[in-house]
């Protein structure tokens, strides 16, 4: 008898136990199905740090290279203000060497046109 009942308990087990089993293996499946989603997930990341990592290295180059330009800028705003002042004393002493020798002129025929006038 003690077989009988060991079989008996068995099997009623069995029965109740069969569809938390079931349901288990449900959740195993989901649960295999969450873990390659998040498998996919995590390539996708993955992907995406290493395009921002691209994206962080073209902006550093990118202020780099604005702050070469801003340089580089400056510095052309230097140089032309130094030649604008260099051209600007050159133009001045030419106008004066050449006001000079027209007054020279000037007061060259001023003397005769006084002497022509005077006589």
């Amino acid at each position: 008898m003690d077989t009988d009942l060991k079989e008996l308990l068995r099997s009623v087990l069995r029965e109740e136990l069969a569809p938390i089993n079931q349901r288990l293996d449900g959740m195993d499946k989901r649960l295999d199905d969450m873990d390659k989603r998040l498998d996919g997930m995590d390539k996708r990341l993955d992907g995406m740090d290493k395009r921002f990592d691209g994206i962080e290295q073209r902006l550093d180059k990118i202020e780099s290279d604005v702050q070469e330009l801003k340089a580089g800028q400056a510095e052309l705003q230097k140089n032309i203000v130094e030649n604008l002042g260099n051209f600007t004393e050159k133009i001045a002493h030419h106008v004066e060497d050449r006001t000079g020798a027209l007054n020279k002129r000037v007061f060259e025929v001023e003397t005769v046109i006084q002497r022509l006038t005077n006589q």
